[in-house]
């Protein structure tokens, strides 16, 4: 793999997205209840693990 530039090496694959207001918000009232506090993309990353995991893409 090719050198991350500073990248956390837990997460060196970085995307780019674009969301709607909707979503945001939603991410961001998950944000609000969610302990211990998360950042963004701590929070898109669960969300996302969460989903895929419960739907059967990533082991449970």
């Amino acid at each position: 793999m090719a050198a991350t530039r500073g990248r956390p090496t837990e997460f060196p694959i970085k995307k780019l997205i674009a969301i709607d207001g909707e979503i945001l918000d939603a991410v961001e009232a998950f944000r609000a209840v969610h302990q211990p506090a998360m950042n963004q993309s701590e929070a898109f990353r669960h969300i996302l693990r969460e989903w895929l995991s419960d739907n059967g893409y990533l082991p449970g």
